[in-house]
């Protein structure tokens, strides 16, 4: 760990394996600065070496925010994300923060759900989340919802906004299916790689319709979300953990997950130009109870309660 850490402060290390960005790497770097902002923590990354940084958020951090070593015996906490508990494989003592982004970790037939087992104070993403890992009775610890919270980049310059955008990273053969369906509709601008961050926000900034397309299931699914707090009116399909900001019909169409269905969706809104912004006009109003301030606050509180809540782990 760094020497250079004053000894007021308690240490809390994060490990990441950064191979390019995703929601959920982006969400731990949400948690890392949410431990710098506490006044009582200093929170290190530990980056194996194999790490890339093109769109690693952590590129812009200083030097006494990295870890020469993963050295869970010089820390007095840990923050472990997915299967980061592979490189602890011992118990050090230290009392864990295990933040758990997805419906599967409660699948038996899942990798993840091995992990819950070992001893941690879990912090779900969503609600369903936190129902999906109990549900097992094999969590071992406290479990905590804190719903994610938004963290995009802002878009200094004012766009047009016009046009159909598809976020189809997740579902690209089904993406390349909808643009087909909905030729004739006008502009159309189907993203089925990953984005740098500033274009994918800019995408949504200019189009007035997005269609996001997630997995069967999601642990909260943030796309959707970021779509709302962008102006769109969104159409994206359940995935149950985005049950905890979607309200179907109100802040957004949610069609089956299939062609025909998100297609008629979108051509309803395209149609009724009245219910395309009452749909974003309530997206909005939706994304702006999801702000980082909220998720700090939350966290916070669980930092300062740290200790009794190990203790009774």
């Amino acid at each position: 760990m760094n020497d250079a850490i004053p000894h007021t402060l308690r240490r809390l290390l994060f490990r990441r394996d950064f191979g390019g960005y995703t929601g959920g790497h982006g969400k731990v770097y949400d948690y890392f600065r949410h431990a710098a902002a506490h006044p009582a923590w200093h929170p290190t990354v530990y980056m194996d070496p194999s790490s890339t940084w093109g769109d690693n958020p952590w590129h812009d951090v200083g030097p006494q925010a990295f870890s020469a070593a993963f050295a869970p015996q010089h820390a007095d906490a840990l923050f472990l994300g997915g299967m980061d508990w592979l490189a602890y494989p011992q118990d050090a003592g230290r009392p864990v923060i295990n933040l758990v982004q997805h419906v599967r970790h409660g699948d038996p037939a899942h990798p993840l759900s091995d992990f819950l087992q070992r001893r941690a104070i879990r912090i779900c993403v969503s609600q369903p989340v936190a129902d999906a890992i109990l549900a097992t009775g094999r969590v071992n610890g406290p479990v905590r919802v804190i719903n994610a919270a938004l963290n995009l980049p802002s878009i200094p310059e004012s766009v047009t906004r016009c046009g159909i955008f598809i976020d189809a990273i997740k579902q690209p053969e089904l993406g390349r299916h909808i643009a087909l369906g909905l030729a004739g509709l006008g502009d159309v601008t189907l993203s089925d790689t990953r984005l740098p961050r500033i274009d994918y926000a800019r995408a949504l900034a200019r189009a007035e319709i997005a269609i996001l397309l997630p997995h069967a299931t999601e642990g909260f699914y943030l796309p959707a979300l970021e779509a709302m707090a962008s102006g769109c009116a969104v159409v994206v399909p359940d995935c149950i953990g985005n049950r905890a900001y979607l309200v179907p019909g109100l802040n957004a169409l949610a069609p089956a997950l299939a062609p025909d269905a998100i297609v008629a969706a979108v051509r309803r809104l395209v149609e009724e130009p009245g219910l395309r912004a009452r749909i974003a006009d309530a997206g909005g109003c939706t994304a702006s109870g999801f702000g980082l301030a909220a998720e700090r606050t939350a966290f916070h509180a669980l930092l300062d309660s740290l200790d009794t809540i190990w203790g009774h782990a």
